[in-house]
């Protein structure tokens, strides 16, 4: 079930869902705001107030809140309608949050337009849809998962290491 703004309201009251910094609600999601951190998927980060993505290509960000959520919800990313009418998705990978996850989503904007695209730190980027399980988890994520994202601060990069590794 997609929640309501009063449901996400009494989560985050109760601090089952914890989203730093204080989140802003629209009707039936939370907004996210894009970071000052910006990386090509092989390079380093940098922070930056501002990034110019050029046509066809990628770069990696992340949100502004961190997000901690709990066993018995998960979230769904939404890229924002008004920057993809403009050709700028900002997600390419899952758009599942897991029960249990903890931190800041990283972000993988494309430009597929034909212009330069400036990316602003503390521009919307998109919204965070929160869904309610019908029963809490067994294995939360940081229990399930060995990925070096789980439970962390800022943009992750990616590990080529475990891009092919094998299921658990």
């Amino acid at each position: 079930m997609l929640l309501s703004d009063r449901s996400i309201k009494q989560l985050l009251k109760k601090k089952s869902l914890i989203v730093e910094p204080k989140p802003i609600l629209k009707s039936a999601s939370i907004r996210l705001h894009l970071s000052d951190q910006f990386a090509k998927p092989d390079g380093k980060v940098e922070r930056k107030a501002t990034y110019i993505l050029k046509q066809k290509k990628l770069i990696l960000s992340s949100t502004v809140e961190h997000i901690k959520m709990p066993s018995d919800h998960a979230g769904l990313y939404d890229g924002s309608t008004t920057l993809a009418r403009v050709g700028i998705t900002s997600h390419m990978g899952s758009m599942l949050i897991s029960p249990g996850s903890e931190g800041n989503l990283t972000l993988e904007i494309f430009n597929a337009s034909d212009k330069s695209f400036v990316l602003k730190a503390g521009m919307r980027i998109g919204q965070l849809l929160i869904l309610k399980l019908d029963t809490p988890v067994d294995h939360p994520q940081p229990t399930l998962s060995t990925y070096k994202g789980k439970n962390h601060t800022g943009l992750v990069l990616p590990d080529k290491k475990v891009i092919y590794r094998k299921r658990k």
